[in-house]
C-alpha cells in the first residue's frame, strides 16, 4: 500500500460550531493505482489533499505514507518526501511569472540538488512530451490556461514521485483542453506506476479514474473500485 489510513479524523473548529471533515476514516490507496476523490463544496475534499500530502494534520489517527507515519516524521524528513516522493497540481497553476517555462519545470530539480544543466535536460524532454518543446524558452505570461497546466503538470512529475495529488486540475479549463490534461495525467500514470489522487467535482472526469470515493458527512462512500 501507498497510503494506509488509520481511523483518521479532521474537525475543524469555528466560533460557531466544530465541523467534522474525516471521521475516523480507514482507507487504503495501492501504487500506481488511479483515485478520484468526489465531494460536495466544502466536503473537506482539499483538506484531505492536503493530509495526504503532510500539509496539513489530522485531529487524530494515522497516515502511513510507505509504511511510514507521516504527519510523525521529523519536519526535514517530510519536506524531502514531499520534494522528491509527491507531486503537485493544482486548479491554479503557481507557476512563477518572471521565468520561462523550462526554468520553471526544472526549478524545483534545481532547488533538490540535481545539477542545473541536468535538470535543464529532463526537464526540457518533459516539455516535448507535454507537447510544449516550442514555449520553452517563452515567459509563461505568454501561455495560454492549457499550456500552463501542462507545464504545472510537467514541473510535477520530473523528479518521478511516487504519487501525483491533483486538486480540480481541469477546473478552469475548458472540455477540450481538459480531456488533453486528463490524457496526460493518465498516461503518465501507465508510463510511470505513478499513483494518481485526483479531487474533482466532474463525474465523466471521475469515471476515468480506476476508484472512485465520495466524501461525505467524514466518510468515504465507494462508487467503483478497481
Amino acid at each position: 500500500m501507498l497510503y494506509t489510513l488509520k481511523k483518521v479524523s479532521k474537525i475543524i473548529s469555528t466560533p460557531q460550531e466544530e465541523i467534522t471533515i474525516l471521521d475516523k476514516v480507514d482507507f487504503t490507496v495501492r501504487e500506481g493505482e488511479t483515485l478520484a476523490v468526489l465531494g460536495a463544496s466544502g466536503s473537506g475534499k482539499s483538506t484531505f489533499l492536503h493530509i495526504l500530502a503532510g500539509l496539513d494534520n489530522p485531529s487524530d489517527g494515522e497516515i502511513l505514507f510507505c509504511g511510514k507515519n507521516i504527519h510523525a516524521l521529523p519536519e526535514k524528513e517530510k519536506n524531502f518526501i514531499r520534494n522528491r516522493q509527491m507531486g503537485f497540481v493544482f486548479q491554479f497553476h503557481h507557476l512563477l511569472p518572471e521565468f520561462t517555462t523550462l526554468e520553471n519545470v526544472a526549478m524545483q530539480a534545481v532547488i533538490s540538488g540535481m545539477p542545473r544543466k541536468e535538470a535543464m535536460a529532463e526537464a526540457m524532454e518533459l516539455l516535448a512530451k507535454v507537447g510544449l518543446a516550442d514555449r520553452a524558452k517563452h515567459l509563461v505570461t505568454t501561455l495560454s490556461g492549457g499550456e500552463k497546466q501542462r507545464a504545472a503538470i510537467a514541473r510535477a512529475v520530473l523528479l518521478s514521485p511516487k504519487v501525483l495529488l491533483a486538486d480540480e486540475p481541469t477546473g478552469n479549463l475548458d472540455p477540450k483542453t481538459g480531456e488533453q490534461i486528463m490524457q496526460l495525467l493518465t498516461d503518465l500514470n501507465k508510463e510511470k506506476n505513478m499513483t494518481l489522487v485526483m479531487v474533482t467535482h466532474n463525474m465523466e472526469i471521475a469515471n476515468q479514474m480506476q476508484r472512485v470515493a465520495e466524501l461525505k458527512s467524514g466518510a468515504f462512500h465507494e462508487q467503483k473500485m478497481a
